[in-house]
């Protein structure tokens, strides 16, 4: 099948205010995930497909795939969360954008909290590198999404 990362939303029963407070959080993590795929680039030589966010209204969400033979499968995150699909995946292959993936998940994760599950074929050390990097260029403090899974699984 290939090297896959997994984003789910899980379905759950709405609750007053919940629906705005994920969207200004989705609207940082799409903010936060635009910023390290502009760092990548400019340090890696780009990227191909990447759409910019733009004001509310027009498409402003993401999609992004590495360059030529450096790409695989378009990773995206649609304008607003509530566009977003219950279940998402993206393979990668391992290709050198997988970092910008990783980086990106592990936002959305840390900005959604519960309001998102990130999973992935990778194991924790293979997730260092994207997580060093969405730390970096944010400024967060980011934990590993796969590392916190693996723990649930054991606890």
């Amino acid at each position: 099948m290939g090297y896959t990362h997994y984003l789910t939303i899980p379905k759950t029963k709405p609750v007053k205010g919940t629906a705005e407070r994920n969207e200004k959080r989705y609207q940082l993590a799409i903010k936060d995930c635009q910023r390290i795929i502009r760092r990548f680039s400019k340090l890696n030589g780009g990227l191909s497909g990447f759409t910019a966010h733009t004001k509310v209204g027009k498409y402003g969400g993401i999609e992004v795939n590495g360059s030529r033979e450096n790409g695989h499968e378009t990773f995206i995150l649609r304008e607003h969360f509530r566009d977003n699909e219950d279940f998402s995946f993206c393979k990668t292959a391992q290709k050198p954008y997988d970092v910008v993936v990783v980086a990106c998940l592990t936002v959305l994760q840390h900005r959604l909290k519960g309001a998102v599950k990130v999973a992935s074929d990778g194991d924790t050390k293979e997730w260092e590198q994207g997580v060093a990097m969405a730390k970096r260029v944010t400024g967060l403090q980011l934990s590993n999404p796969i590392k916190e899974e693996i723990e649930e699984e054991i606890a």
